[in-house]
């Protein structure tokens, strides 16, 4: 049932009432047996429901991208282990902190939105999969925003690594091998 004005939606409940009421040949005394439903309230419903998968969504990505920085950073602590005596060429050559620190912050950023360009890709292939069942469209901000979301995840994880690496002694990092 629909009515013109919204002003008329409570009159037209009570009158829908009133019919089913008749329909299913309940006494004035008895109980409704049936339920009237509404837009809203399905709507309303279908929001909490999209609220909750999106909160849900949005941990499950949380925890990805926390799990993830983790791994950069280790690959990060990894690589300047194994690159102490470049490192520590580098400095005996003259190179400033800044400059080490912006190699292994700036790989370490390339690192993850390499990962974040592959994610996207396949992002994309599953909307056009799923295209021919449900509407889906993947819009360009949000695809620069989760770029940008990986190169700063990629920048936070590496900065401790890159800070370690820049903060070395260029005597000691030349001794090890």
């Amino acid at each position: 049932m629909k009515v013109r004005d919204l002003k008329q939606q409570e009159e037209a409940r009570e009158e829908m009432r009133g019919v089913m009421r008749k329909v299913r040949r309940l006494a004035p005394g008895q109980p409704d047996d049936f339920a009237i439903n509404e837009q809203q309230v399905l709507l309303r419903m279908f929001q909490r429901v999209g609220g909750t998968i999106a909160s849900v969504g949005l941990f499950i990505t949380g925890l990805a991208l926390f799990v993830g920085g983790i791994g950069i950073m280790n690959i990060m602590f990894v690589s300047v282990a194994e690159r102490t005596r470049e490192i520590g060429v580098r400095k005996a050559l003259g190179a400033k902190r800044r400059a080490i620190l912006l190699q292994f912050l700036t790989e370490a950023a390339g690192i993850c939105l390499l990962g974040g360009s592959l994610g996207l890709g396949l992002a994309w292939l599953a909307s056009l999969a799923i295209q021919s069942v449900l509407p889906t469209a993947m819009s360009p901000t949000i695809a620069g925003a989760a770029l940008g979301i990986s190169a700063l995840t990629g920048i936070i994880a590496g900065f401790l690594p890159a800070w370690r690496a820049a903060r070395m002694d260029p005597v000691e990092a030349l001794r090890s091998e």
